[in-house]
């Protein structure tokens, strides 16, 4: 009866290696560390494809609206926050067009981490554009959230 192994040449250690190849773990790990550091990057800097993690939102109120030289454009007018506005806030006001009527609502856009001196308005007032699919027309602009139709502040 043979002592020894039983493929003449084979040590004990000389069986085939199981699992994955290096490479692949190396690159698993490499993708693994990307997607974490994108979701960072866009939760702390407020960068790269999930910014919105890193930004909060403020509604504002819209309070009135103008018709401009572009019959798909109209002009919103927004209440300024109690607190400010920074000079990076961005201004955004959301048109959902629903047959006879447009509903809008407005909100500041700022990163999470920043903080700023608020810059002085010179009112309570500021407008903000909002694009449409369609034209005005006769349609009636209301807020989204009191439900209350807007005036009209068009010239002539």
């Amino acid at each position: 009866m043979p002592t020894g192994p039983l493929i003449p040449g084979l040590e004990e250690f000389d069986r085939p290696k199981r699992g994955w190849p290096r490479w692949l773990t190396a690159l698993v790990l490499g993708l693994v560390a990307l997607v974490v550091l994108v979701i960072v990057a866009g939760f702390i800097g407020g960068v790269g494809p999930l910014r919105i993690l890193g930004q909060s939102s403020v509604p504002l109120t819209p309070v009135a609206y103008r018709s401009t030289d572009s019959p798909q454009i109209i002009e919103v007018a927004v209440t300024v926050p109690s607190q400010g506005l920074c000079r990076s806030d961005d201004l955004e006001v959301v048109a959902y067009e629903r047959g006879s009527r447009i509903e809008v609502e407005g909100s500041v856009i700022r990163p999470r981490s920043a903080s700023c001196q608020a810059v002085p308005m010179g009112g309570d007032l500021i407008w903000v554009p909002a694009s449409l699919d369609a034209p005005l027309g006769s349609r009636t602009v209301i807020s989204i959230e009191g439900r209350t139709p807007l005036p009209d502040r068009s010239a002539g």
